[in-house]
């Protein structure tokens, strides 16, 4: 049977992260599957929520938060040093379904070409879509797939995607070994996409498996279109067309980008009497194109620096 590390990455997700390791220990696969938290640095009584229900979980304690990449980092370099054959990465306000871990299991069988794996992903409490995969516009942008679509609605065959999405994802740690695990440079958001398109470059392939099913309190973490999401997706955005857009494209991209979000964006938002949301898009077209610069010698490279093994 494969070994499977559960990763489910936690700060101050004490009101939800209970459902999440409930519905991973209530998983049927067959697999040796081991559930791992890394907490970064909560300060809502997480540890001791873990410490009384959850004990057959282990608990990795970062000082402060780390942010989703590197705290992942943190785990998936712990299960790559175990030999795990898998690492499933679960946010702490997802709850996977019945057999959504088996399904991406037979799926990674049946397609050993793939080395990342991503299912449907829905709202919690709703009958609509969150992400099917990910798509990248002509912009650079990453784009849930089929994002707010009613679920009888959707029609996906299992197939190729051009990224998974990190909410609910199954990654094949052959292709973390050569690769390399999540960029450091990403905070949140965006780092899900970097490690897809160097899969690609790689040779692997990113895989959606309908059947397998999850449930999203969106935006619970950050909080659904909050000034510190709408910095963090604009800052990766940045950073990621630096990375991996064609030369030309990227140069062209990058400042006409950062330009919109100042001379569009931000006085849109003050016109909306929303000042902390104009201010996030300032920030993310400065620390955007900042990191974006940085990135851009790192364009050669098949392991960013920081994400070795």
């Amino acid at each position: 049977m494969p070994a499977v590390h559960a990763i489910v990455v936690t700060h101050r997700g004490a009101s939800w992260i209970s459902a999440c390791l409930r519905a991973l220990e209530s998983q049927k696969a067959r697999a040796q599957l081991q559930i791992v938290v890394v907490d970064n640095g909560s300060a809502d009584g997480t540890a001791a929520l873990l410490d009384r229900e959850f004990p057959g979980v282990t608990v990795l304690r970062l000082s402060r938060n780390h942010g989703y990449g590197r705290a992942n980092n943190v785990a998936l370099r712990r299960a790559l040093g175990a030999a795990a054959d898998f690492a499933a990465l679960v946010n702490d306000d997802v709850e996977v379904e019945t057999g959504w871990l088996q399904t991406l299991l037979d799926a990674a069988a049946a397609h050993p070409e793939a080395g990342l794996f991503c299912g449907t992903l829905l709202f919690r409490g709703e009958e609509r879509v969150n992400s099917t995969g990910v798509e990248i516009d002509g912009f650079g942008r990453a784009r849930d797939r089929d994002f707010g679509v009613a679920r009888g609605q959707v029609r996906r065959d299992d197939g190729p995607v051009t990224a998974v999405t990190g909410g609910a994802a199954l990654l094949r740690c052959d292709l973390l070994r050569r690769i390399g695990v999540f960029d450091p440079a990403y905070f949140a958001y965006y780092e899900d996409v970097d490690l897809s398109l160097r899969a690609a470059r790689n040779g692997s392939s990113c895989w959606y498996v309908a059947g397998a099913v999850a449930r999203h309190r969106f935006g619970a973490t950050t909080g659904p279109g909050s000034p510190r999401q709408r910095f963090l997706l604009g800052r990766g955005h940045l950073r990621t067309v630096a990375l991996h857009e064609r030369p030309l494209r990227a140069a062209a991209l990058l400042p006409l980008t950062a330009a919109y979000r100042v001379a569009v964006k931000m006085p849109v938002e003050l016109f909306r009497g929303r000042p902390a949301l104009a201010f996030a898009e300032l920030r993310a077209a400065i620390a955007g194109s900042a990191s974006a610069l940085v990135a851009l010698p790192q364009r050669g490279r098949k392991v960013p620096r920081g994400a070795e093994p």
